[in-house]
């Protein structure tokens, strides 16, 4: 690891700040701030080892040295205790606004950063499933922005339901799945690679009620491996898009576009409201899983 190398006090900063910039740097954005601290401060040997020992002039100093690199540095992913120890003793480094939001974030349940923020790297990036991977996760992504090319995990995914943890039941969906807003619904055919899924930008809870977005989509992947043989399919009568009722889980389009009935591992496919996905019908599926879609 070049951080542990005794070449990497002598690096210059322009080639530290192509280092940092990259998104498969496999560190703690804590220990990548520990690291850039230890590159500033050996540039000023005159410093005392005790950074509470630091006056106004070395803090403005190591400021002026690091400021180029601080912005690199994904604060927002770094928790409350780490912040704590390893930033907040060197906080005169950093602009007052950005420890504001950085506290808020803390504070607020599900907040959004006001202050600029990176996405996540993709080697920190994170998702509980069974089913599907992070490049998954970038495609869905696009879909969701409507890009066609995404880099960036600007979503968490949280994990609400797996059928195959939770069961099939339709009120153990809507207990865990109601009133969470946007999701994704990803399921895998039996006996097959294939999955299909779809993505609900409102909420699943209300009983017999059709929900009006131009913003859903159903997919299809049959090669989760071979992101080309992904099919979109966009809501083509939003007055349909999602019907959410206590009777059945993740209902997708008036003609049954995407339709999980309750206790059943029998999908209906029908294309009526939706672009085509293709795909037969009904679909047997082996699992499914819902995310909770959460911007970063």
């Amino acid at each position: 690891m070049l951080f542990n190398s005794g070449e990497f006090l002598s690096l210059e900063k322009d080639i530290l700040a192509l280092i940092l910039k990259r998104e498969d740097l496999k560190m703690k954005e804590s220990e990548i701030w520990k690291q850039i601290i230890k590159w500033g401060v050996a540039k000023h040997p005159t410093f005392q080892s005790d950074v509470k020992k630091f006056t106004s002039n070395d803090f403005e100093t190591l400021e002026k040295t690091l400021h180029e690199l601080i912005q690199f540095v994904r604060f927002h992913q770094i928790n409350g205790e780490e912040f704590m120890l390893e930033v907040w003793p060197f906080r005169h480094l950093l602009p007052d606004d950005l420890i504001e939001d950085i506290f808020r974030c803390y504070l607020v349940s599900n907040a959004v950063p006001h202050y600029h923020a990176f996405t996540t790297r993709w080697c920190n990036f994170k998702v509980d499933s069974v089913l599907i991977k992070k490049k998954i996760v970038l495609l869905l992504t696009g879909w969701i922005d409507k890009i066609s090319e995404f880099e960036e995990f600007r979503y968490k995914f949280n994990l609400l339901f797996r059928s195959s943890r939770d069961g099939l039941s339709s009120q153990t969906f809507h207990q865990k799945c109601d009133n969470k807003g946007a999701t994704i619904v990803i399921a895998k055919i039996s006996n097959s690679n294939m999955l299909v899924g779809g993505y609900n930008p409102l909420d699943w809870n209300g009983n017999g009620v059709w929900k009006n977005t131009t913003d859903s989509f159903i997919f299809s992947l049959s090669d989760p491996n071979n992101l080309q043989s992904a099919k979109l399919g966009r809501v083509t009568n939003s007055n349909y898009a999602v019907h959410c009722s206590n009777q059945y889980g993740p209902l997708f389009g008036n003609g049954n576009d995407l339709y999980a009935p309750s206790n059943s591992s029998n999908w209906m496919h029908v294309t009526s409201a939706y672009s085509n996905i293709e795909g037969s019908n009904p679909l047997i599926i082996s699992d499914y899983e819902v995310f909770q879609i959460v911007k970063n």
